[in-house]
């Protein structure tokens, strides 16, 4: 198992996710080299996928095998990785109510608890 830190997420990603491999390496191809910055890389390649599985919500074992993911960076002790979870990856999963729905089910305990530091300035209370 290869430990997961802000300089090694893209690598780790890719051999973790082989069934996305030509999303990866598209955006390899855009971007013209493997150094692509992880917020860019993961933002890029996991939003548009991970929002069009929770909207339809079927292949429920892509989802939980990407939450466990989720779930695993909210655990690391890298800030770098746990911001790029939060802002990134968790906050993208909110401009749409049927898919945020759909993934507050497949959070696991730590990620649940950064989706709930986002609630703080996403959705502030009313005065």
């Amino acid at each position: 198992m290869f430990s997961i830190n802000y300089n090694t997420i893209n690598d780790v990603f890719m051999i973790r996710f082989p069934e996305l491999t030509s999303l990866c390496e598209e955006q390899i191809n855009l971007w013209g080299s493997k150094d692509i910055p992880p917020h860019c890389f993961l933002g890029d390649v996991l939003n548009g996928y991970i929002t069009e599985l929770l909207r339809i919500n079927s292949d429920k074992q892509q989802i939980n095998k990407i939450f466990k993911f989720y779930e695993e960076m909210a655990n690391s002790n890298d800030e770098y990785i746990k911001n790029l979870l939060q802002v990134t990856l968790l906050e993208y999963l909110w401009d749409e109510d049927m898919v945020f729905n759909n993934a507050l089910k497949y959070m696991q305990l730590k990620t649940k608890e950064i989706n709930r530091e986002i609630a703080l300035y996403l959705k502030p209370p009313l005065s």
